[in-house]
């Protein structure tokens, strides 16, 4: 335990998202292979639409860390909010026919790519509130979060 039994920003925020990933893969994994396609909830996505859409996302953050600690700035920050819902449905429409348990797979090699660029984020940089790696960590453990609950709900 640190010092004064306080964590760090930088502490929380690599716990919550490390721990955020591995709930949500295991979120998937629990879902009952007959259950795969069925929408969670009304309107909502099947487990199969859930792992195609992290999946595709997972690569965009993947992505925008290399551009972080190439010294760029990450193009996902500036990802236009307008054209989310297409973006979407299209990741979600071309990935939708694959094998569930490889969608599953795939999201979670690319997730320990992204890990390990993770790693390499100094923790000075998650202490800025504003930092884009801070920015960018924050939003996609909440976006695991999101999902993971509806998975969750669902049981």
């Amino acid at each position: 335990m640190p010092r004064g039994g306080a964590y760090s920003d930088a502490e929380r925020i690599r716990y919550w998202w490390a721990e955020e990933r591995r709930l949500l893969l295991a979120a998937l994994a629990s879902v009952e292979p007959q259950r795969r396609d069925e929408p969670l909830g009304e309107d909502g996505w099947s487990a199969r639409e859930i792992a195609a859409h992290r999946l595709f996302w997972e690569a965009q953050e993947r992505e925008a860390l290399e551009q972080y600690l190439n010294g760029r700035e990450p193009q996902l920050l500036r990802f236009p909010v307008k054209r989310i819902d297409a973006a979407n449905a299209a990741a979600v429409e071309s990935l939708r026919n694959r094998e569930f348990e490889a969608l599953v797979r795939a999201l979670a090699r690319l997730r320990a790519r992204s890990e390990a660029l993770a790693a390499q984020v100094p923790d000075a940089d998650l202490e800025q509130p504003k930092n884009a790696a801070r920015i960018l960590l924050g939003v996609a453990l909440e976006h695991d979060r999101e999902h993971r609950r509806e998975l969750e709900r669902d049981r």
